[in-house]
C-alpha cells in the first residue's frame, strides 16, 4: 500500500513538472509567433532580437545576398584552382562571383561585398593559370607517349 502511495505521489510530481514545462514552451512559442507577425507586417525588430539571426545584421536590416553569393563563389573558385580540370568550373564560379560582387558593391559598400569581389578575382586568375598548367601537362604527357612509340 505504501509503495502504491509513493508511486502515486511520484506520478503527480512528474505530471506537475510536465504541465509547468508545457506552459513554458507554450509561452515561448507565443512570443516567437508575435515576433514573426511583427516582422511580416513590416515592423522593425528590436536589435537585441536580431543579433545573430540568420539574414539580419545587428541593426535589423537584411544582409546583401549578392555579397554573400559572391564570397561563396569566390571561395569555390579558389578551391577549384588546385584541382586540374576543375579549373573550368572555377572559372565559371569566378566570373559569376565577380559580377555579383560588382553589383553588391554598387548597392552597398560593405566588407562582405568587397571580400567577395576580391576573392572572385583572385580565384579567377588562379583558375586561368591552373587550367593553362593542366592543359600544358596533358599535352606534354601526350607528347611523351607519342615519342615513345
Amino acid at each position: 500500500m505504501e509503495e502504491q502511495n509513493n508511486q502515486n505521489s511520484t506520478f503527480e510530481t512528474i505530471k506537475a513538472e510536465a504541465k509547468e514545462t508545457f506552459q513554458n514552451i507554450k509561452e515561448e512559442a507565443q512570443e516567437v509567433v508575435q515576433e514573426a507577425k511583427a516582422t511580416v507586417s513590416g515592423q522593425k525588430l528590436d536589435t537585441a532580437d536580431t543579433v545573430g539571426a540568420a539574414g539580419y545584421r545587428e541593426d535589423g536590416t537584411a544582409n546583401n545576398g549578392m555579397a554573400v553569393a559572391s564570397l561563396v563563389l569566390g571561395i569555390l573558385s579558389l578551391v577549384c584552382a588546385f584541382f586540374g580540370y576543375s579549373s573550368i568550373a572555377g572559372l565559371i564560379f569566378g566570373i559569376i562571383g565577380v559580377a555579383l560582387g560588382a553589383n553588391a558593391r554598387k548597392q552597398a559598400q560593405t566588407g562582405l561585398a568587397t571580400g567577395g569581389f576580391v576573392c572572385s578575382i583572385i580565384g579567377l586568375i588562379l583558375c586561368a593559370i591552373g587550367l593553362v598548367c593542366a592543359i600544358a601537362c596533358a599535352s606534354a604527357v601526350g607528347g611523351l607517349f607519342r615519342a615513345a612509340r
